[in-house]
């Protein structure tokens, strides 16, 4: 795995798998509402930069958070993502969250898909296995006729 750090902040780090082109937002510690703000600002720059599809946002270092963080990513984070490049959004949750499929069934996102995972392995599986199934790129196509 090819990885390049693209920021680190003290309470998150964003990354891009340069083989997978999967950007990775890991956040730690006590999160509170400015760093939910800040970060989800940062994360969108960043996408802008990486055109990347595909986002593991690893919550399995926060020790607590800020309330409303799934209320205003629900109103508000998941629009903004919507106008980005990404299509896959893999959401592993905080120890002892509740957070579950029924939050992701209630998300009015138009263009990205969002899963919810207990783990950062089962979050690649994922996305692996979507890219595995995404029709080759027109390149590919073009160097084989």
């Amino acid at each position: 795995m090819g990885k390049t750090i693209l920021l680190i902040e003290p309470y998150m780090s964003i990354w891009v798998d340069t083989k997978t082109n999967i950007l990775y937002v890991d956040w730690w510690g006590a999160i509170t509402k400015e760093n939910v703000l800040d970060g989800c600002r940062l994360l969108l720059s960043m996408l802008e930069k990486e055109t990347c599809n595909m986002i593991i946002n690893n919550n399995a270092n926060v020790t607590s958070h800020w309330k409303a963080t799934a209320i205003w990513a629900a109103t508000i984070g998941f629009l903004e993502l919507d106008k980005t490049t990404c299509a896959y959004f893999a959401w592993v949750k905080p120890p002892q969250s509740n957070l579950s499929s029924d939050y992701v069934a209630r998300l009015d996102t138009r263009k990205v898909q969002v899963k919810i995972f207990d783990s950062q392995l089962a979050a690649e599986r994922w996305l692996l296995s979507v890219q595995q199934n995404l029709p080759q790129k027109e390149e590919a196509v073009e160097e084989a006729a």
